[in-house]
């Protein structure tokens, strides 16, 4: 980086992060780390679509969809239920997919974890594997994280963090009725890179579960600086995003991740997001 664009960096207003052109940029860096999973169901007639996020990880050599773990259980309940056909499933490496079609799902036997509904860790991941696995590294959009995205995160120095994902109300499905009754259909997902302002623990509570874990990443979703009103009002849909770390350095700009998105308080834009330390420790005993 040169000296005079890293000067450049370095003099920008505290708040640099938090503007809308900024959140631009750094969404196109991030969105390569994300892979959305489309579904299109059939429950007794009643056709659904959607999008779940995560993102990929190499992990002692195996590739990895990484997630919320009530994400996972949530597959795997659909690819277990007789009364619920799977009309399509794809792994989506890019925002815009034409008929959605991006990579099919070629085993969806999939081989998945999580620790939701076993210790309430909210965590889950997919492997992986053969022609996707394949495909997905062929694609030079996509960049897989490694362990070096948390690698000496306790010399973090953030000055905010972003959550990423894509919300359900930001996900479009079109669809046209040919006269020979074929159906053309196209799908676009938009990826939210968010703000958020890291926030204190403020104890249980008799109402919220929201509050019932002391050694979880809790944060504000914080609107742009510059006031311009584009993001989602209702987050749902990033469950299982990656929360990320920014700040400058001498180097340039660094992102570490810090945490896997879990839940919501909407009343006030929180987010609650299991943090990366726990996660690696169960990876370490559950792969």
């Amino acid at each position: 980086m040169g000296d005079k664009i890293q000067e450049e960096i370095m003099d920008l207003p505290d708040d640099w992060w938090r503007y809308t052109s900024t959140c631009q940029i750094l969404s196109d860096w991030f969105i390569r780390h994300l892979l959305g999973l489309f579904l299109s169901l059939d429950e007794g007639g009643q056709i659904r679509h959607g999008v779940l996020t995560g993102f990929l990880l190499h992990y002692q050599d195996i590739l990895l969809w990484v997630t919320a773990g009530h994400v996972i259980d949530g597959i795997d309940e659909i690819l277990s239920n007789p009364n619920i056909k799977v009309l399509r499933m794809h792994w989506l490496d890019g925002c815009e997919i034409p008929g959605a079609e991006s990579i099919p799902v070629h085993n969806r036997n999939l081989k998945t974890f999580s620790t939701f509904k076993s210790d309430g860790i909210d965590f889950g991941m997919a492997a992986i594997t053969g022609l996707d696995a394949e495909n997905i590294l062929r694609n030079d959009r996509v960049q897989v994280m490694t362990e070096q995205i948390w690698k000496n995160l306790h010399l973090a120095q953030p000055e905010g963090y972003y959550i990423l994902g894509f919300p359900e109300e930001w996900f479009n499905v079109q669809e046209d009725h040919l006269p020979d009754n074929r159906i053309l259909g196209s799908a676009q997902a938009n990826l939210a890179c968010l703000p958020v302002k890291r926030i204190e623990y403020r104890g249980p509570s008799d109402t919220k579960e929201f509050w019932s874990d002391p050694g979880a990443f809790y944060g504000k979703v914080l609107p742009f600086a510059d006031e311009l009103d584009q993001q989602p009002k209702n987050i749902t849909g990033m469950s299982g995003g990656p929360v990320f770390s920014i700040e400058r350095t001498t180097a340039g700009i660094l992102y570490r991740l810090v945490g896997i998105q879990r839940s919501q308080d909407k009343d006030e834009r929180l987010i609650r997001a299991e943090p990366i330390q726990r996660v690696i420790k169960i990876m370490k005993g559950g792969v």
